[in-house]
């Protein structure tokens, strides 16, 4: 992980934090993304796995429920921390907006 500039990109340390987190799942979504993708591929190829029945299969029962918990969970991980700490985007938008005006 980068470390935090010693002065915001944007002006605001709030919104360069933003950034800065939305950059980071960006990466590791496309990490995820590239390994399932060649995953697929490998398994298909050598006759383990149709990918079409992988994008038509619905979960249902238990794996529906785990992968419904573990949807949450990763929700609560990304912005449930900004939540409990008083962020909104209300506040955002304001403490731009106050910081233009200075």
């Amino acid at each position: 992980m980068v470390d935090a500039p010693k002065r915001p990109y944007t002006g605001d340390e709030l919104t360069d934090s933003l950034l800065r987190m939305n950059a980071e799942l960006l990466s590791e979504l496309w990490i995820l993304r590239d390994r399932v993708t060649i995953l697929e591929h490998m398994l298909e190829e050598k006759g383990v796995v149709n990918r079409q029945a992988l994008n038509d299969h619905v979960p249902t029962g238990a794996l529906a429920e785990e992968l419904t918990n573990a949807r949450d969970d990763l929700v609560r991980k990304v912005i449930g921390g900004a939540w409990t700490q008083g962020f909104s985007l209300e506040g955002l938008v304001n403490s731009v907006r106050e910081k233009q005006k200075a």
